[in-house]
């Protein structure tokens, strides 16, 4: 063997190894994609579930908005209600003191009327 048959062998060699590297790294660059595929598969129903909940959300923060507008609503009519039943008291309340006055003054002491002592 001479020095130029060495040297092409190693040369050889060589380019031998670095094809094998090279198609060790083309599987695992498959490999690598294959596994982002599959962390983007994984990330879509993640992404999916956290938009929905968004939504859920803003669909509770809408209704709890509405619900506390219906409360000072009912609380209002509630109020208005006491306040008309207060009125209807007060106004009973002098109806019957008017009317116990018109028996008083329309009775004579023996328990008679007085437009039938005319």
């Amino acid at each position: 063997m001479n020095l130029p048959d060495t040297l092409a062998e190693n040369i050889a060699a060589r380019f031998a190894q670095l094809d094998r590297i090279e198609q060790e790294l083309g599987a695992v660059a498959g490999r690598l994609g294959r596994l982002e595929q599959k962390v983007a598969a994984l990330g879509e129903p993640v992404a999916k579930t956290s938009a929905d909940a968004e939504a859920r959300l803003v669909r509770m923060e809408a209704e709890l908005l509405r619900t506390g507008k219906q409360l000072e609503e009912y609380a209002a009519a509630l109020e208005s209600s006491r306040a008309a039943g207060a009125q209807t008291d007060d106004l009973v309340e002098r109806v019957v003191e008017a009317i116990e006055s018109l028996q008083a003054t329309a009775l004579d002491p023996s328990g008679s009327s007085v437009a039938g002592a005319n």
